[in-house]
């Protein structure tokens, strides 16, 4: 069988030493310590993520699934350890948790999409996307698709709930990709998305994250799925078509 997955050790990424996986749609970073992805490159080397050990919206606020502060799944953050689980032809399988064992996930990168299965959290979570659209957050070109086919630019402040199954798209007309997001799991929680300082900055956007009266965390319950991947289409209908083939949502 062709190899379709590589996996490297030991490689270093903006600070902390990482996991790369490398498949024909994207590279992964992910980081041992930090328990998150810090880059998230497509086909032309474009970086979705961008995480950079300083500056805030510019850096270090940047990656996947940065489930909260000071706590667990954040590139940069010093709190977990990792190992790779399972390596094959189409599948890297890495786990990570605290030393205590309060905190515990495990994804799976597969040459379509990467999925996370979190089994332990000592506190409630966000799962949240963090980054660089195409390579540069440009919210007056840029824009989201929900899965009930509403349309929303990224220059637009959003507070509710996800209509319909909970993912959401991330599109890049520059690039004519999209950065899909998908959750699964108990599921009565409010959503969250805003620009952050416009081009130069970030997507902020989170499953179960309010920002109304400070910061709300409200995933709590064990097990959850979240997923991510890299499509390569803005056409709401091929996203879609792609989340119902590979993306475990609710």
């Amino acid at each position: 069988m062709e190899r379709e997955i590589a996996v490297r050790d030991g490689v270093m990424d903006a600070g902390q030493e990482v996991f790369e996986v490398s498949t024909r749609r994207a590279t992964y970073c992910y980081q041992k310590a930090g328990c998150g992805f810090s880059s998230l490159l497509d086909r032309d080397g474009n970086d979705w993520i961008g995480y950079r050990p300083r500056g805030g919206s510019k850096g270090s606020s940047r990656g996947i699934p940065n489930m909260g502060y000071d706590t667990f799944g954040h590139p940069g953050y010093n709190t977990g350890r990792s190992q790779l689980l399972e390596q094959t032809a189409s599948l890297a399988r890495i786990g990570s948790s605290t030393d205590d064992g309060a905190w515990s996930v495990e994804w799976s990168i597969h040459p379509t999409h990467a999925s996370m299965v979190a089994q332990r959290v000592a506190s409630p979570v966000w799962l949240l996307y963090e980054g660089t659209p195409g390579g540069t957050f440009n919210p007056k070109t840029q824009f989201l698709w929900f899965s009930d086919g509403t349309r929303h630019a990224c220059t637009e402040i959003f507070r509710g709930r996800v209509p319909g199954e909970r993912w959401v798209a991330f599109c890049d007309p520059r690039t004519r990709r999209s950065l899909t997001v998908a959750y699964r799991g108990p599921d009565t929680f409010p959503d969250t998305y805003w620009p952050m300082y416009r081009k130069g900055g970030m997507t902020v956007f989170g499953f179960g994250r309010t920002d109304t009266d400070g910061f709300g965390f409200h995933i709590a319950k064990v097990p959850f799925t979240f997923s991510f991947a890299l499509v390569e289409s803005v056409a709401f209908e091929e996203i879609e078509a792609y989340v119902k083939r590979y993306l475990p949502v609710n």
